[in-house]
């Protein structure tokens, strides 16, 4: 009887285990909620968006900031009545040439033939340092019989930053050919222009 009891337990016992398993077979395990990244830890892996990256800046561009500047505006005078109007037209342009082959990150400007008055207005309000070129009959020119005279205007204050003469020597690097039709005397202010450019360059400090 006792034996009868025993294997009836046992068999009630074995029956329970098999349902308790079975159930918790069934049942679905609930996943993980995500957690927040906690504070300070760097975990790129839940980063939603990648940080950008900061570009240390060159000196090569820190060295672009320095040679730009003020702006340089290169005027030229009227004129006297007796020199051809294109003569002063050469020498400017000139000029310009050389400051935007030599200081290729300056930002140079060209003004058209106007009164000295107009150079130091134009320093005053449009904060660029003007350069103000005059020709001037000279019984010492070697350009027929003139000669070509600069100022250096400073900006805002208009105050003079220096003055002098071109000279009309050709440039150690070369200077292309005068146009069509030039002459002589138009390829030596050509020269004489250039050699103002770099007295510019050297006066304003432009160069490293």
């Amino acid at each position: 009887m006792r034996r009868n009891r025993s294997l009836l337990f046992a068999s009630l016992l074995c029956a329970f285990l098999v349902i308790s398993i079975a159930g918790q077979s069934g049942r679905k395990q609930k996943k993980a909620e995500a957690q927040p990244p906690v504070q300070g830890v760097n975990r790129p892996e839940l980063r939603t968006q990648p940080e950008p990256e900061v570009e240390a800046e060159s000196e090569e561009k820190k060295d672009e900031k320095k040679e730009k500047g003020p702006a340089v505006l290169v005027m030229s005078d009227m004129g006297d009545m007796n020199i051809p109007m294109y003569y002063t037209d050469t020498a400017r342009q000139a000029c310009v040439a050389e400051l935007h082959e030599t200081m290729r990150m300056l930002d140079v400007r060209e003004g058209r033939n106007q009164t000295r008055s107009d150079a130091v207005k134009a320093a005053k309000e449009d904060d660029v340092n003007v350069v103000y070129l005059e020709l001037v009959i000279s019984n010492m020119g070697t350009m027929g019989g003139v000669d070509l005279r600069y100022m250096i205007y400073e900006h805002k204050t208009a105050k003079v930053l220096g003055a002098g003469s071109g000279y009309p020597m050709q440039p150690n690097r070369g200077a292309g050919m005068p146009p069509i039709g030039a002459n002589r005397i138009q390829m030596q202010l050509d020269w004489a222009g250039r050699d103002v450019a770099q007295q510019v360059i050297k006066r304003l400090g432009l160069r490293p």
